[in-house]
């Protein structure tokens, strides 16, 4: 496909875009020539250099995304080749796992498209419409690279109607099952393709799910809010420690269920939204050695990062009462807009008003399937703080 629209960025926006930042603004567009509603692009200095291409959409809040610093044809053959360097980036980085993300959107230079691999099934999400436009592109290209038996798309994402487009679950190729098997050092997990969250499965949690497993300890009590499909109270269970889980998802908590059983240890899953039950003191099953707090990403814009703030303030200050003096807590951000920084200052000011002092042990971020580009913030998304309570 060749650009069929011309964009100018405002005057001295450029050098963003040189350096490998790929969104431009909707603010910095000076001027927006031909081309359709959403369509493929040339991007232009104010001077009239011409610095990218990549795909247009007027409606968004990031109305160009980069594709390319280099004139080049759009085709299929693009995509072949980027979709090859994303995987080839991977051989090596990635072990003890069947599964993994092999596309991660802006990180592998191809905006709006996240592919997440399970065994030998794939699961897409398209979060813009540009991408939604060249589908008919890359989908050939990633059945081709990858030889996938089957490919789902889960574009079920509220942030899509940013983007003019619905939220949609579709079949994209061969038979995809409702459920996956996913192997994780040597745990036999499920990604809930047909009725889960995102993807069905949280891969970039491989990192801290195995670190909580080296770190504690046997007979220690742990407790997981928010743990979906059961992912940290059966590793620490395994550990020997004796695990309750927490989740307002009733379809999660039975897959969490047969998952434990099928890894023959004992996770107390209780089905109750996080927030009241850490308010309630956990049903008296505290204290605590261990408490891991990992809620969903309340806050996507800049304008809801306070909101995102405060609820990690309330999950903390809820959950220290129920810590063991010398118990931990890990405490996740997965949205970019609350950085480490304010993740850590949340935490603080919680400890501080319960006159707790709460010591950092460690970060921990996304795995290495979730790349993280220096020169675009917004890939480091996933920010996870060890605190002990003193």
């Amino acid at each position: 496909m060749k650009p069929t629209a011309s964009i100018k960025l405002a005057k001295g926006r450029e050098k963003k875009i040189k350096g490998f930042y790929p969104w431009v603004q909707k603010e910095e567009v000076r001027r927006p020539e031909g081309g359709k509603h959403v369509c493929l692009a040339d991007l232009y200095s104010d001077d009239g250099d011409w610095l990218a291409i990549g795909t247009y959409n007027r409606v968004s809040r990031f109305p160009f995304r980069v594709l390319s610093l280099e004139r080049e044809d759009i085709d299929e053959t693009f995509f072949r080749e980027r979709i090859r360097q994303a995987i080839d980036h991977r051989k090596g980085s990635i072990e003890d796992t069947n599964s993994q993300r092999i596309i991660f959107s802006e990180a592998d230079r191809l905006p709006g498209l996240i592919v997440d691999q399970f065994g030998d099934h794939l699961v897409v999400q398209v979060r813009t419409a540009g991408m939604d436009m060249l589908r008919h592109l890359w989908l050939p290209a990633l059945i081709e690279e990858t030889g996938a038996e089957s490919i789902m798309e889960k574009s079920e994402m509220a942030g899509r109607r940013e983007e003019g487009l619905e939220p949609i679950s579709q079949v994209l190729h061969g038979e995809p099952p409702a459920k996956i098997e996913v192997i994780e050092s040597g745990f036999k997990m499920t990604a809930l393709v047909e009725t889960g969250l995102k993807t069905g499965f949280y891969l970039d949690q491989r990192n801290a799910r195995r670190e909580l497993a080296r770190r504690v300890k046997p007979g220690d009590k742990v407790l997981d809010c928010f743990c979906y499909t059961g992912g940290f109270g059966i590793y620490a269970a395994k550990a020997g420690a004796e695990a309750v889980g927490v989740d307002i998802h009733p379809v999660a908590l039975e897959e969490a269920r047969a998952t434990a059983e099928r890894n023959d240890v004992k996770v107390d899953f209780v089905e109750a939204n996080a927030f009241e039950y850490l308010a309630e003191g956990a049903g008296a099953k505290g204290p605590f050695d261990w408490i891991i707090l990992d809620p969903p990403a309340i806050a996507k814009t800049q304008d809801k990062k306070n909101s995102l703030k405060w609820a990690i303030w309330k999950l903390v200050y809820a959950a220290l009462p129920l810590l063991k003096p010398g118990g931990r807590l890990f405490v996740c951000s997965c949205s970019y807009q609350l950085s480490q920084q304010k993740l850590i200052e949340a935490c603080r000011l919680a400890a501080s008003d319960r006159k707790v002092r709460l010591m950092l042990e460690g970060i921990t971020i996304q795995d290495l399937d979730h790349p993280v580009s220096t020169q675009f913030p917004e890939s480091l998304y996933l920010k996870g703080v060890w605190l002990r309570r003193d």
